[in-house]
C-alpha cells in the first residue's frame, strides 16, 4: 500500500519526489472540475440553486491517472491552502473516493521536509465551508458574467464582459478619471526664505495676505524657538500578498508577474505559502527569527516578540510571507536564483528581519523663526537617523538634517512669495492600484492579478507612462452597469459579497444566500434577464 500526495503544481510534485518523503506525488495541474464551458451550468430555483460541475475535458487523462495512482492506496490531498485549493481537493475526492482505501486533507504551507512531514501527521477533513465559499464565488461569478456580459454586448453592439470584481476594479479607475477631469486647480501662495536651510510659511489661499506676511517678514527673521526630539518608527510588518505586489510595482512588477515569481519560490521551498493577506508569524518562525537575528544582528534583535495586527477582515488561515529557513546558507547573497527570483527572495527576507527588529529612531529638530510683526512665522523640520533599527535591512536613505540654530539667531537668505497649484487626485499605477482594491473590499490578494489582467485585456484600461488611463470602452462599460445594475458597478456592495464569502468560509452565512443576493440584483433591474437564452447561453 502506497501513500500519494496530491498537489496542484508539478513543478511542486518534483520538489517534493526528491525529498524522499516514503510519498508518491502526484499533481492535478490545477481544477480538474468546473462548470461547463457552453451552458449557464446553474439554476436557481425557489427551493434550491442547483449547479453541475463536469471534468475539465483538457484534465481527463490527469484524473484517469490520479485514480490509478490512488486505488487501493492511502491519499493526502495537498492542494493549496484557499478556497480554490479546497475546491480542488473536494474535486478531486469526488473522483477518488470509491477507488481509494483512506483520504486525508492536509496542508502544507511552505515546500520543505519538515513542513511536509508535519502535515502529514496533521490530517484532516475537507473545510465544508470553504468549499462552499469557493462554490458561491463561482456560481456568483458565472450568473454575472452569463447573463449580463451577454446583455451588454447586445445593448452597447459591442462584445464586452461585466464581472463581480473587474466591473469594481474598473469603477475605481473610472472614477479617478472622472475626479482628474472634473478637477479645477485652485492657487496657493506660501512665503519662503532660501538660505542655508528652507524656511517656509503656512499656505494661503490669499494672495494678500501672503504679501502682507512678506512685507512683515522684510524687517528681519530671528529664530523664536528651537525644538528637539527625538521619535521611534516601528517596525513594518512581514509581506502579504498584498504588500508584496504593491513593492514589486517599484520594480515595474505588476502583480501578475509578481505572483507566479512567488509561487516559483514557494515551489522551490524558499519562502512560504504567498496568497495571504495575514500579518501573522508563527511561534515558530518567531523563533527561528529571533535565533538568526541574535547570532548576526544582536543589536538589532528586539526586546521581545514583535505580533502584527491583522485587519477585521483578514482571514488568518495561512502566516504571512516569510523565508523557510533562517541561516547562513539560506541568506540571499547565498541562494543561486534567476535575477527576478532573487529580487523578490531577497524582499521577503529583508521584510521579515525587519518584522521583528528594533524600532529606528530619529531625532527631529523643528526650528521655527519671525519677528515682532509675525511672530514664529516660518518654520524648518530636519531628521537625522540617530538609530538604524530595522531600516538597516531596508536600506532606508538617511534624511537630510537641519544645520546648527539657537534662539535669538538672525537668519540670512532671500524671502520671496512661492505660487503653486493645488493637483489633480493622480492615476492609478499597479501598486496604487492594488492598494485601491484591497481598501475597497474589492476580491482578494490571490485575484488582484486576474483583476488587472482582465482591464487591460479586454481594452477598458491602458498605461501610459505606467499610469492607468480609462479608454472609451471602459467608461461606457462602467456607465452602462451603473445605468442598468447599478450594485455590479458599486464597490460598495462588491466589497459586501466579498465579505458575505468571509462569513460563508467561516461558517456564519449560506452559501445559496450570497448566489440569491445577486439573483435578486439582476432580476430587480433587468427585464430582459428571461430572455437571454436567445442571444446567449442554455440555462443548465
Amino acid at each position: 500500500m502506497k501513500k500519494i500526495l496530491i498537489v496542484e503544481s508539478p513543478n511542486k510534485a518534483r520538489e517534493i519526489a526528491h525529498m524522499k518523503l516514503g510519498v508518491e506525488p502526484k499533481a492535478t495541474l490545477g481544477h480538474i472540475a468546473d462548470l461547463p464551458p457552453d451552458k449557464m451550468g446553474m439554476e436557481i430555483r425557489p427551493d434550491k440553486v442547483y449547479f453541475v460541475l463536469e471534468p475539465l475535458k483538457d484534465k481527463k487523462k490527469t484524473i484517469a491517472e490520479l485514480k490509478k495512482a490512488c486505488k487501493g492506496n492511502v491519499v493526502y490531498l495537498a492542494s493549496d491552502p484557499d478556497r480554490e485549493g479546497e475546491a480542488i481537493a473536494w474535486h478531486v475526492y469526488r473522483e477518488i473516493e470509491k477507488v481509494a482505501k483512506e483520504i486525508y486533507r492536509v496542508d502544507i504551507h511552505a515546500i520543505t521536509k519538515a513542513e511536509i512531514e508535519k502535515a502529514i501527521k496533521n490530517v484532516r477533513a475537507i473545510n465544508e465551508h470553504r468549499v462552499e465559499a469557493q462554490v458561491a464565488r463561482r456560481l456568483t461569478d458565472r450568473w454575472i458574467g452569463y447573463v449580463l456580459s451577454p446583455l451588454a454586448s447586445r445593448e452597447l453592439k459591442k462584445k464586452v464582459s461585466v464581472g463581480r470584481t473587474q466591473t469594481a476594479g474598473l469603477r475605481i479607475v473610472y472614477d479617478r478619471e472622472m475626479a482628474i477631469k472634473k478637477f479645477v486647480p485652485e492657487p496657493l501662495w506660501k512665503v519662503v526664505l532660501k538660505g542655508a536651510d528652507e524656511f517656509a510659511s503656512n499656505v494661503f489661499k490669499d494672495e494678500a495676505k501672503a504679501k502682507a506676511l512678506l512685507e512683515a517678514l522684510k524687517k528681519g527673521v530671528i529664530v523664536s524657538d528651537v525644538e528637539k526630539k527625538t521619535e521611534q518608527k516601528s517596525p513594518p510588518a512581514p509581506l502579504t500578498a498584498s504588500s508584496m505586489q504593491q513593492k514589486c510595482a517599484a520594480f515595474s512588477w505588476d502583480a501578475k508577474k509578481t505572483m507566479s515569481t512567488a509561487q516559483s519560490l514557494f515551489e522551490k521551498g524558499l519562502i512560504s505559502y504567498h496568497r495571504t493577506d495575514s500579518v501573522r508569524l508563527s511561534d515558530e518562525t518567531l523563533s527561528n527569527l529571533k535565533d538568526y537575528l541574535k547570532d548576526k544582528h544582536p543589536e538589532l534583535l528586539s526586546d521581545k516578540p514583535v505580533r502584527h495586527r491583522n485587519k477585521n477582515r483578514t482571514q488568518d488561515a495561512h502566516e504571512a510571507i516569510h523565508p523557510t529557513c533562517f541561516d547562513e546558507d539560506h541568506e540571499p547573497d547565498r541562494v543561486s536564483l534567476p535575477s527576478d527570483e532573487k529580487l523578490l527572495y531577497s524582499l521577503v527576507w529583508s521584510f521579515a528581519l525587519a518584522s521583528q527588529a528594533k524600532p529606528s529612531v530619529y531625532e527631529v529638530v523643528t526650528v521655527k523663526a519671525g519677528n515682532d510683526l509675525a511672530p514664529e512665522a516660518l518654520k524648518a523640520v530636519g531628521r537625522k537617523r540617530i538609530f538604524d533599527g530595522w531600516e538597516r535591512f531596508l536600506k532606508a536613505e538617511q534624511p537630510k538634517p537641519l544645520g546648527e540654530y539657537r534662539k535669538g539667531q538672525k537668519l540670512e537668505g532671500e524671502l520671496s512669495i512661492v505660487k503653486s497649484f493645488t493637483t489633480p487626485p493622480p492615476r492609478y499605477d499597479d501598486g496604487s492600484f492594488i492598494k485601491a482594491l484591497e481598501s475597497n473590499g474589492i476580491g482578494r490578494p490571490s485575484t488582484y492579478a486576474a483583476i488587472q489582467d482582465t482591464l487591460f485585456k479586454r481594452g477598458y484600461v491602458k498605461k501610459d507612462k505606467g499610469k492607468y488611463v480609462l479608454t472609451d470602452l471602459g467608461r461606457q462599460v462602467v456607465e452602462w452597469a451603473r445605468e442598468r445594475f447599478p450594485e455590479i458597478a458599486d464597490v460598495n456592495f462588491t466589497a459586501k459579497l466579498e465579505e458575505m464569502l468571509d462569513a460563508v468560509e467561516l461558517g456564519e452565512e449560506s452559501w445559496e444566500n450570497v448566489v440569491r443576493q445577486v439573483d435578486s440584483i439582476i432580476k430587480k433591474h433587468g427585464k430582459e434577464i428571461e430572455k437571454v437564452d436567445e442571444y446567449a447561453y442554455k440555462r443548465a
